[in-house]
């Protein structure tokens, strides 16, 4: 057949189900400036990417102490979700695992709400050696710090959220049965 343009309203195959393949390997289909490809009623595979891994902990229970002006690594012991298994709830560490290295979006947030402090803050380490991201919380009971970033990272990478205050005695983080209030989280970004 000849170059040419092919006009049609609808194509489908001879059978009316099976595949429909449009150009061949080294090809490139174009489609137009001011053309619209409506996939709102399509299954679609091989489009777009999805952000995993991705976790997301959180502290259960009220006994995670931090110490009167130590910074220390928090563990959040339980997980809402983990698409790579990544994040290990026993020692608090995200790992990145092979074939997952890329940028991502990480953040957390710590609340005590028993005592004020001149100090509260949330520290995201990189391998437990250079800091992410450093945030000063809120110093007035209760007192909060949240912070977030995108970071690239390697295959065996960890990250950790670290917690110091400073109201004069140890304090513990703050619980609710109900909603996640210390939590860490974190999703690879699509490239």
């Amino acid at each position: 057949m000849a170059d040419g343009i092919l006009k049609v309203g609808t194509i489908t195959t001879s059978s009316g189900s099976g595949t429909i393949t449009l150009g061949q390997s080294g090809e490139t289909i174009t489609i137009p400036s001011g053309a619209t490809v409506n996939m709102s009623n399509a299954t679609q595979t091989g489009v777009g990417g999805a952000n995993t891994p991705a976790f997301l902990a959180y502290v259960s229970g009220s006994n995670f102490s931090l110490p009167n002006n130590t910074y220390t690594k928090v563990v959040f012991n339980s997980e809402k979700y983990d698409t790579a298994s990544a994040y290990d709830t026993s020692t608090g560490l995200f790992t990145v695992s092979s074939g997952q290295a890329g940028k991502y979006f990480l953040g957390g947030q710590l609340f005590m709400g028993g005592a004020s402090a001149s100090r509260f803050i949330l520290r995201m380490q990189l391998n437990n050696s250079s800091s992410l991201i450093f945030m000063d919380g809120e110093k007035t009971a209760p007192c909060c710090a949240f912070a977030s970033t995108v970071a690239s990272l390697s295959v065996g990478d960890t990250v950790q959220i670290d917690g110091i205050q400073n109201s004069g005695s140890a304090q513990n983080l703050d619980y609710s049965s109900t909603a996640e209030v210390n939590y860490f989280f974190g999703y690879k970004i699509i490239e």
